[in-house]
């Protein structure tokens, strides 16, 4: 019969195991950093890294035990407490006396093909430990949803960004000894702002946010991706965000993979028309139009991007895309704001010539 040192050990080994894709697409590889690592408030069972610095938390639990589930929750979200309150060197430090632990934090993604270089990657996990910008999974065999009764426990961490998870893992051995593990994502939640933090009379109280000044509730990921575009000018998540409203009547829709994609889903096709995506870089990239779509349509699309940045359209096998100075992809600031009426204009003419082509 299992146990939790073995389900630790299981996800500690097969990190791919977590569906991560499902419940924060745009973190990427998940990376294991130690087991059992003291934070001040117990000792988390598994934590992982990404190569952008994301951070990953997983209680685990066998839900035949007698411990409740709300118990394990709350336990969970306390050690998230207790990483906001800690400086990367002090994160290393407690990282260090886990089990399975590197030597140093950064040696777990330096030889990443997508590893920030180590200053960055050192300020993202500090920026993150002290946002309580992370992921809470707890996962255990046999779970079953009540998010009734966990509402109140999440809504008590006001100060936290967290995404939280509940997932639950069915194992199976087979005949030849190998295990098959499935895991399902029972529930979970988006990082949004649970309250204010106002001092009244030296003692701080934390009051829930109106319903009218909320923001929009975003993913850990999502919220990644508006920091790197305000790095490259504090205007530009407002402009992004403003030519994404402007293209939602028209059906089209952001989805945040490695990328933010422009997307629009039609009854005819099976696949989203795609067209094309921004990467953290700030780079614009519309190839996937090309791949899916007849050149007579991506062609005036594609020539179109090209005119508003003073580029050209490269159009080579399996090497197709719109280019500044013959050789990179133009940068999102290059069409927004400024094109943002031309640019829906062109995406709007795709819509309606595979509408015709189709008719």
């Amino acid at each position: 019969m299992h146990n939790e040192d073995w389900l630790q050990g299981l996800i500690h080994d097969h990190p791919e195991i977590l569906p991560i894709g499902d419940i924060e697409p745009g973190f990427g590889e998940l990376i294991a950093a130690a087991r059992e690592v003291p934070c001040g408030h117990g000792f988390i069972d598994n934590l992982y890294v990404t190569p952008g610095g994301d951070l990953v938390l997983v209680e685990t639990k066998l839900w035949r035990n007698s411990e409740m589930r709300r118990e394990v929750v709350a336990q969970a979200l306390d050690y998230v407490a207790a990483l906001t309150s800690m400086t990367f060197s002090a994160f290393e430090a407690a990282v260090g006396k886990g089990q399975n632990a590197p030597a140093r934090f950064y040696d777990l993604v330096a030889g990443h093909p997508e590893a920030l270089e180590e200053a960055d990657f050192i300020d993202a996990v500090s920026l993150n430990l002290s946002r309580g910008r992370m992921l809470v999974i707890v996962l255990g065999d046999g779970i079953r949803t009540e998010t009734e009764a966990l509402s109140g426990l999440l809504q008590s961490h006001a100060g936290a960004h967290f995404t939280f998870a509940l997932v639950e893992l069915a194992t199976w051995r087979n005949s030849a000894g190998g295990i098959l593990a499935v895991p399902s994502t029972l529930a979970r939640t988006v990082m949004i702002e649970r309250g204010i933090v106002r001092i009244d009379g030296g003692v701080p109280k934390i009051e829930p946010v109106p319903a009218e000044a909320r923001a929009r509730p975003q993913s850990i990921s999502m919220g990644t991706f508006w920091d790197r575009m305000a790095e490259r000018d504090p205007q530009l998540p407002q402009a992004i965000r403003a030519f994404l409203d402007a293209l939602e009547p028209l059906g089209v829709y952001p989805d945040l993979k490695a990328s933010l994609n422009i997307k629009a889903d039609l009854a005819d096709r099976d696949k989203p028309v795609n067209f094309g995506y921004i990467q953290k870089n700030g780079q614009f990239w519309p190839n996937p139009a090309a791949w899916g779509l007849p050149e007579h349509i991506w062609m005036p699309y594609f020539e179109t991007l090209a005119s508003l940045v003073g580029g050209t359209v490269i159009n080579e096998p399996n090497n197709t895309f719109v280019a500044v100075n013959g050789r990179s992809a133009p940068r999102i600031e290059q069409l927004l704001p400024k094109h943002q009426a031309t640019w829906v204009a062109a995406i709007e003419k795709v819509l309606r010539s595979l509408s015709v082509d189709q008719g």
